[in-house]
């Protein structure tokens, strides 16, 4: 007599006076075969096959010493029967399975579905690497999904699996043990012009015939120590002060100049009383001078309260000849230069200002908001040098800006490659799991599609020997521990 065992349980055990009498539906299934007539001809053409799914049916009888035992007992068996795509084994094979549902029953025959028209192995085989080589013997009829195991006894950055039917290749074939990227640097600071020279022998690259043979100071004002203007020296044009340019320091990898870079500052243009006046710059120029981009705050207003910001585009055709302004403003503001945030940006700690150059494309910061600007003429200038000034207007040169000037001016320098020692993608003692049964591939438990490489053609245990060779990245020394396992399965 035959067991059946269903999801687990064996049906003649759990359901009292049930007994098998005979199951057909487990010897060679179908083949659906696709065909092409030809006119004319004999026949027809081979297309495709594929297997039916199988159907098992099995008679029984159950017995029962009432009607209402029957009935206790057949609910039993109905319960039984609710599991689908459940394990199927029968005692007479006890170590193979079918992947079934209870399609149809009737008094005294059960009609097992197997979508799936094989039959498997319950225990797994399981194969080890040896000389970059697992052999797996497929005693099965059909071929089956291979699942490999392997874990790292030393980084590694690349997998390649291979036999005659197929190939998978996984991470990069020779991963370096290091990356290249491209960070911003910061090579200025305020420290840096505080401790400079005063420039009382150059120009302000944005108004070259404006003075600049005066000094710049410190002072304290809110807490905060500001870089301004001392003695506005010599008069000379419509405004005249104090200069101040540094050379932008070599980066990282000791490459000198900036084609592209960022520029922080935060300041304070306040006049304590009406009729106040000056102004104040920043300049990003080439090592001849030549501005790229500039800000000004100016205040010319001589009896009122208004201030303006202005921000400036570097004119390659302008020069310093004749006094000639080098830059072409993009755009004017007008504000009131008070203490209250809502008429002036420039005082206490809203003071912020920022300026961008990512090859033609020019970033202002005006007041919450962003400006861009297109300027091909700049694209390939490449900054040098920074410069700050303050002065006073040469109409009232006694009744200065109580408070102009910087207490924090930062220049960064951006896409500075750089390399750095990291850590392999597959690093020692992580378990890799590549399963031919579901197409994945893991690493320490977590799906990873993106590490396999374009090309790969994912193969299975072909019936008898296989030879599947592997290979990992050259400083992968000791090689991984790789295991493979298959699941044998039978028509």
């Amino acid at each position: 007599m035959i067991d059946i065992i269903y999801n687990g349980k064996y049906l003649q055990y759990e359901v009292q006076g049930l007994k098998i009498l005979q199951v057909t539906g487990r010897e060679v299934t179908g083949y659906d075969i696709d065909e092409k007539e030809i006119g004319g001809l004999n026949g027809s053409t081979y297309l495709s096959s594929r297997i039916e799914p199988r159907d098992i049916k099995v008679k029984f009888t159950l017995a029962a010493p009432t009607k209402e035992a029957y009935r206790i007992r057949m609910n039993k068996l109905n319960n039984l029967l609710r599991a689908r795509e459940v394990q199927l084994r029968f005692s007479d094979e006890n170590d193979k399975y079918f992947n079934a549902s209870s399609a149809e029953a009737s008094q005294d025959e059960i009609t097992f579905h197997c979508c799936d028209p094989f039959k498997y192995s319950v225990a797994e085989r399981l194969f080890t690497m040896a000389n970059d080589t697992l052999n797996i013997t497929n005693t099965g009829s059909v071929p089956v999904p291979i699942r490999y195991e392997i874990t790292h006894n030393h980084e590694n950055g690349y997998v390649g699996i291979a036999s005659e039917h197929g190939a998978m290749e996984f991470g990069k074939r020779e991963e370096a043990d290091g990356q290249t990227y491209q960070q911003m640097e910061h090579l200025l600071s305020i420290s840096d012009f505080v401790s400079a020279p005063n420039d009382t022998n150059g120009h302000d690259a944005m108004h070259p015939n404006y003075g600049c043979n005066g000094t710049l100071k410190t002072m304290s004002y809110n807490g905060r120590t500001y870089l301004c203007l001392d003695n506005p020296g010599t008069a000379s044009g419509n405004a005249y002060g104090g200069l101040r340019t540094l050379t932008i320091p070599a980066d990282s990898n000791g490459a000198s100049g900036a084609q592209n870079w960022y520029l922080y500052g935060h300041l304070c243009f306040w006049a304590s009383q009406m009729g106040q006046t000056g102004e104040m710059t920043v300049n990003v120029v080439t090592a001849d001078n030549q501005l790229i981009a500039g800000i000004t705050w100016y205040k010319t207003d001589m009896s009122g309260n208004t201030g303006a910001y202005e921000i400036t585009v570097g004119n390659p055709n302008g020069g310093l000849a004749g006094g000639v302004n080098a830059g072409q403003p993009k755009r004017t503001w007008f504000y009131q230069t008070s203490h209250t945030h809502s008429d002036n940006p420039w005082y206490g700690d809203w003071g912020h200002v920022d300026l961008k150059k990512e090859g033609s494309k020019i970033t202002f910061f005006y007041w919450g908001g962003y400006f861009t600007y297109n300027c091909p003429e700049v694209a390939n200038l490449v900054a040098a040098k920074v410069q700050v000034s303050c002065k006073v207007w040469a109409q009232q040169p006694n009744k200065r800006m109580y408070c102009a000037g910087f207490d924090t001016l930062d220049f960064y320098k951006c896409n500075v490659n750089k390399w750095r020692d990291v850590p392999n993608r597959y690093w020692q003692g992580s378990k890799l799991e590549i399963d031919g049964n579901t197409g994945q591939f893991l690493v320490a438990g977590m799906p990873k599609p993106q590490d396999e490489i374009l090309g790969t053609k994912w193969f299975k245990a072909e019936p008898g020997e296989n030879e599947v060779k592997l290979y990992f990245s050259s400083f992968c020394s000791p090689k991984p521990t790789v295991v493979a396992r298959i699941r044998e399965a039978w028509l």
